[in-house]
């Protein structure tokens, strides 16, 4: 059993992680993660830019 930072509750198997300089923070749900941020003032950063390739492939999906 992994406790939740911030609840205590069971994180269970994939908790919701947040890397912190000294240790990894564990929550059960993206709510306490969410709450332990803003009452800790903790800006998550931005997220990479995903890159698309362009393979030529058509999106079975599209209509052309």
């Amino acid at each position: 059993m992994i406790p939740c930072d911030l609840c205590a509750l069971d994180c269970g198997s994939k908790p919701f992680d947040l890397a912190m300089p000294d240790r990894t923070l564990h929550f059960c749900c993206e709510g306490c993660r969410g709450i332990y941020m803003m009452i800790n003032d903790i800006a998550e950063p931005p997220a990479a830019p995903q890159q698309v390739q362009n393979s030529g492939e058509v999106n079975p999906r599209r209509s052309p």
